[in-house]
């Protein structure tokens, strides 16, 4: 708890409080790069509260889920480039920990990817590496321009060929050019600094902190509910009982503690609990809404955490489909347009889905489904003599005279097969 003591004792980045009980907090609403004990303390905050880390945890793991699939002309292209280098991004990951880690560190606050090179098939290998904020040393001239616009090419090249430091846990740096980092922020980059965003972490310090103080509390009951206090009873009015000594108080500790199951004494004593009732306390609900309210922050639907009674199987299934849809889905679109600007990919689209995963069969039939009541609309549009683009209009597709005639023409031949089919068997009856 001293980790939390030392955020809550002097603000979230050791700060002074300014605010009053009931009162409001002074907000800074200017992001900064310079913040290396903001980033350690917010990894530190989420690995080390069980509620934080289970949340990122159940956000990761979904995301590394995706694949990641290549279209050229809206067909997939099978043997591309790019699909090999995120295989293998560098020689200590694939593909699936090389997307954990996007999502782990976009829900700290910022992703920044380095890429080796704009050659996605780089003659002696192409290289990605997730890079931690905190250990990144921004130039002033970055932090001068991070809420300027970029009007012409000149500025924009000068951005691009600044060069950016990482610092390694020895103390050993590698420099780089901005050009060659992948900035994606949780929240926006448009809040006053291009490179940095705000992270959601920053509104749920006070939820971590009570978090890990029902943890405490809940293991200071628990080590307490074994303990008893013996005490023994004497009347206030009588003075001339002495209190009692220590070799009186040793004598009951004693006796109580030892394997005899009847005593005798002079006066009787009372015996209780440290902890009466910790049931009433609800400890362990407090923790559990705290993994709760963390979740939602971060958009994960009520029966995917499970933090609560959950609906039905198929509930549950369908807030996974939404939490994908929803949550994963934007995500793995920003880093793919990323990876399509940074390797030039103007006639090719980079995309991330979850299809395969068995969850999402449940919004497979729905949209088939939908798409039988679309076809049924479309010839009962057609046998009324609805023009074409009436037609097109209503039902928001875009149908050609031909398409609509082979549609035509395949549902005369299914209903003359079914009245053949009819009178054969009226036939044989």
């Amino acid at each position: 708890m001293s980790y939390f003591r030392s955020i809550f004792s002097g603000g979230w980045f050791g700060t002074p409080k300014t605010y009053r009980h009931f009162g409001l907090k002074s907000i800074d609403g200017k992001t900064s790069f310079h913040t290396f004990n903001s980033y350690a303390k917010k990894l530190e905050a989420v690995l080390t509260n069980p509620a934080m880390l289970k949340v990122v945890s159940l956000q990761c793991d979904m995301f590394s889920l995706g694949k990641v699939y290549v279209y050229k002309n809206g067909k997939a292209v099978d043997n591309d480039p790019f699909l090999n280098l995120i295989k293998r991004p560098n020689p200590m990951q694939q593909r699936s920990q090389f997307l954990w880690d996007y999502m782990f560190w976009t829900m700290i606050g910022n992703a920044y990817c380095y890429v080796d090179s704009t050659v996605v098939d780089k003659a002696n290998g192409n290289a990605m590496y997730w890079l931690d904020p905190g250990k990144i040393e921004w130039p002033h001239t970055i932090d001068n321009a991070s809420d300027k616009f970029i009007l012409s090419n000149k500025n924009r090249n000068e951005l691009e060929n600044t060069i950016v430091t990482y610092r390694y846990n020895d103390g050993s740096k590698f420099d780089f050019p901005v050009k060659k980092l992948i900035s994606i922020g949780d929240v926006s980059n448009g809040l006053g600094n291009w490179f940095s965003s705000p992270s959601r972490i920053d509104a749920l310090y006070k939820v971590i902190g009570n978090s890990e103080a029902s943890l405490d509390s809940n293991n200071i009951n628990i080590r307490y509910a074994g303990k008893f206090m013996v005490a023994g009873r004497a009347d206030i009015n009588d003075v001339t009982r002495m209190p009692m000594a220590e070799d009186e108080k040793r004598d009951i500790e004693d006796k109580i503690d030892d394997g005899k199951p009847v005593h005798a004494v002079k006066s009787m004593i009372d015996i209780k609990r440290f902890v009466e009732d910790a049931a009433s306390l609800k400890l362990d609900e407090s923790y559990l809404h705290a993994y709760f309210v963390i979740g939602t922050m971060y958009g994960i639907p009520k029966d995917v955490l499970e933090a609560h009674n959950s609906g039905t199987y198929e509930n549950q299934e369908k807030a996974r489909g939404a939490h994908v849809s929803y949550c994963l889905q934007p995500k793995g679109d920003i880093l793919m347009n990323a990876f399509e600007k940074m390797f030039g990919y103007e006639d090719r689209d980079i995309v991330i889905d979850w299809e395969h995963l068995p969850f999402m069969q449940v919004f497979a039939k729905d949209r088939a489904q939908a798409e039988q009541i679309k076809t049924v609309s479309l010839l009962n549009l057609l046998k009324a003599g609805v023009p074409l683009e009436e037609i097109n209009e209503f039902l928001d597709t875009e149908f050609t005279e031909l398409e609509l005639k082979q549609v035509s023409n395949g549902q005369g031949e299914n209903q003359g097969t079914e009245e053949a089919t009819g009178n054969q068997n009226q036939g044989s009856n």
